[in-house]
């Protein structure tokens, strides 16, 4: 477990290179840790004893893009060298309903230090495809928590989004962007989801063992009406769920409730990620209880219809 006192720890992302796991992760000094968050760094051995190194990227000043707030994102090696996608907000862009996510990169030799790449944003929501913000409980835009994966030489980009579909029970989805270069980026239609949310946050795609894995977090009052109506005795809650899909496009299909953790699991991470540790996947995520910390390392099993913790 890795928390670090002083601070809050909101999401997180991985990246395993040369035996070591590198934890980047959204802190603050709190009070209003969630409108000033920069991207901390984190390394460890064993995905159970962490030592904390520093602050990876810091808010921009002034009237940058991101002066307000950094977010969550990922990290891709790519090229030689490492690139993490992130979004943030700019400051002055009130009230909170007004502001605008937008995505931006930073490159590293060494996942120790990174420059923001010169070109900041290097895309941001399109109009004609989505729409800015859906019937949420909380007043956040959309177009935000990038994920990077790259297939042959084509890399995506997965965002939490908003579709314009008629049908306004599938509009809850996930936006995508491709690039060959990570420079140059084209936003693209949204992938085609099944409809269960109003926000599917913190989007992933996993290839594993020739199936594609969407996975993404929420929470009940985001959950749509004719999905929970699926199952009536069922309590929902904030968590991680999974669909399958046979491309990194999808289709992607929900099998039962998609959730990864049953109710009884002693922890309840969320915006949690799959790891390849060794020969095995497990899932790591943020624990909101208490002290926030991020969670040893939860062993999951990967099946035709979904993940599921083991």
């Amino acid at each position: 477990m890795f928390s670090l006192p002083g601070h809050t720890i909101g999401d997180a992302w991985f990246l395993i290179h040369d035996g070591a796991a590198h934890c980047f992760f959204c802190t603050s000094p709190p009070p209003n840790a969630d409108w000033h968050w920069d991207i901390g760094h984190a390394v460890s051995r064993d995905l159970v004893h962490w030592e904390y190194a520093g602050l990876a990227l810091e808010r921009g000043t002034g009237a940058s893009w991101d002066s307000q707030t950094l977010s969550t994102g990922s990290v891709l090696r790519w090229d030689g060298r490492f690139w993490m996608a992130y979004s943030a907000l700019r400051q002055g862009e009130n009230p909170p309903t007004r502001k605008v996510h937008r995505v931006g990169l930073a490159v590293s030799a060494d996942l120790h230090t990174w420059t923001k790449y010169e070109d900041n944003p290097v895309n941001e929501r399109d109009p004609g495809l989505y729409e800015r913000l859906g019937p949420v409980h909380k007043a956040f835009g959309q177009w935000r928590d990038p994920f990077l994966y790259a297939e042959n030489d084509r890399i995506y980009q997965y965002v939490c989004a908003r579709s314009k579909s008629n049908d306004r029970d599938r509009r809850g989805t996930v936006g995508l962007v491709t690039s060959q270069d990570m420079r140059t980026w084209k936003v693209g239609e949204p992938l085609q989801v099944d409809p269960v949310a109003t926000e599917l946050e913190v989007p992933q795609v996993y290839e594993i063992r020739g199936r594609y894995y969407l996975v993404f977090c929420t929470t009940p009052q985001r959950l749509l009406p004719l999905f929970k109506r699926r199952f009536p005795k069922h309590r929902f809650r904030r968590g991680d769920y999974s669909m399958v899909g046979d491309s990194p496009l999808g289709p992607f299909r929900m099998h039962d409730s998609g959730e990864i953790l049953p109710e009884e699991w002693p922890v309840q991470p969320y915006a949690s990620r799959l790891v390849r540790w060794g020969n095995e996947w497990v899932m790591l995520g943020t624990v909101a209880e208490g002290n926030q910390s991020i969670c040893d390392p939860i062993p999951v099993t990967v099946t035709d219809t979904g993940i599921r913790a083991q």
